[in-house]
């Protein structure tokens, strides 16, 4: 799976990301759906996670590096059977923290 990677918190957002064509495809758990991002917004309050000034989520849960992004487009591209979404159907979605972000991928 191709996805921008942040290596660590910091006020320069150039340094901190890097692009990385490898990283394992996540497992989608029974009642999410899996969506195959079209376009994903860095947006300020992601930028504020960047640079370590957001009080209620400092670390990423599983460390660094994590993949960032909250706010994204694209279609669905797993879901159960008994889901109101279905394969190919077209969804925007928004993050909440602390979950794990994970757009820019």
């Amino acid at each position: 799976m191709r996805c921008i990677l942040a290596a660590a918190h910091g006020d320069d957002i150039d340094s901190l990301l890097s692009m990385c064509d490898d990283h394992p495809k996540p497992i989608r758990k029974i009642g999410e759906v899996m969506i195959k991002v079209h376009a994903c917004a860095l947006a300020p309050g992601d930028v504020r996670v960047l640079a370590g000034h957001c009080d209620y989520f400092q670390e990423p849960a599983n460390g660094f590096p994590y993949i960032p992004g909250g706010d994204v487009s694209g279609t669905v591209a797993e879901a159960d059977d008994d889901s109101r979404f279905k394969v190919g159907d077209a969804v925007m979605a928004m993050f909440e923290l602390p979950r794990p972000l994970n757009g820019l991928a």
